[in-house]
């Protein structure tokens, strides 16, 4: 009988074990943050929809979770720090860019390495 009840224990723990980073909100469209870099992002914010969604720090190569968006571009102001050091991506306009309102997105946020300095941010958009 015990051991009955440590294999239920068990199968209700695996059940719910999953790969996927569950949403902290809810919404028509949903965006998560990932360290596309071998450094540690600090302090990260996005606006995509004129307001500022606060993901704090990414350990390389982690994903955030999903946070609400009212709409987006595939692009997006980001500030994040590595090593203190504060990088920005501010983009200029979103003229002729598609407008997103739902769905569920993930923003890849790289470093442009040059002589072991981070001299720029790229942004890519995926639809997961």
């Amino acid at each position: 009988m015990k051991s009955l009840f440590s294999l239920l224990f068990i199968l209700v723990l695996l059940a719910g074990c999953s790969n996927e980073v569950e949403p902290d909100e809810t919404g028509d469209l949903l965006i998560r943050i990932q360290n596309g870099s071998a450094v540690i992002y600090s302090d990260i914010v996005v606006n995509a929809d004129g307001v500022e969604k606060h993901f704090g720090s990414l350990n390389a190569f982690q994903y955030s979770s999903y946070k609400s968006f009212e709409y987006a571009y595939r692009y997006a102001f980001v500030e994040l720090k590595i090593n203190g050091q504060t990088f920005t991506i501010q983009p200029f306009d979103y003229v002729g860019e598609e407008v997103i309102e739902e769905g569920k997105f993930t923003y890849i946020i790289n470093t442009i390495n040059n002589n072991d300095r981070y001299s720029k941010l790229t942004i890519e958009m995926k639809e997961d």
